[in-house]
């Protein structure tokens, strides 16, 4: 019988600020590695998009005129002061995207170019074992700020478990 998943959304406003931002997400009620509960993400699906008081709310995110700005998120099971590559050990996922608006006023950019952003599946999973993750977001100074530039992600997941050693275990390594 095949494992239930199930659905952690989270989102991250990192506007126009051209500032490192991030929030937490609590796994608390999933993850317990003493308890020899561990979270497996299967899936990762996200999208850029105007925030819930931009100026369309959840719709396409426009640039200023004749820009160019990109605009960087990332899952990590470690607490952050900025961006990480792929290569460091607390991340999970991240992706980018690099875009342009060559038109005279402001507009969503018609020149996107994207590094692994979405969708990522994992053939058997990402195991978490630590009880907060952290989807930080970073987006260049040229995005409108009307638009107050929006990151949004759903998880799909699955709990799981394993021996109190092993998920203790993962947990210091992700730490």
């Amino acid at each position: 019988m095949p494992k239930e998943s199930f659905f952690i959304r989270a989102s991250v406003t990192p506007d126009d600020t051209g500032v490192f931002t991030q929030t937490s997400i609590d796994l608390s009620p999933y993850v317990n590695a003493l308890g020899k509960s561990i979270l497996n993400i299967r899936s990762i699906e996200g999208e850029w998009c105007q925030g819930p008081t931009g100026a369309i709310p959840n719709g396409a995110p426009f640039m200023d005129s004749n820009t160019a700005a990109e605009a960087v998120w990332q899952l990590t099971t470690q607490d952050n002061i900025g961006l990480v590559s792929l290569d460091d050990r607390t991340t999970i996922a991240k992706g980018m995207i690099w875009a342009r608006n060559p038109d005279g006023s402001s507009a969503p950019p018609t020149q996107v170019y994207n590094d692994s952003h979405l969708p990522q599946h994992y053939s058997n999973g990402f195991l978490v074992a630590v009880e907060e993750i952290y989807l930080g977001s970073l987006g260049g100074s040229n995005w409108a700020a009307a638009s107050n530039l929006t990151f949004n992600v759903v998880l799909e997941c699955e709990v799981m478990s394993l021996t109190q050693s092993a998920a203790m275990a993962l947990a210091l390594s992700q730490q």
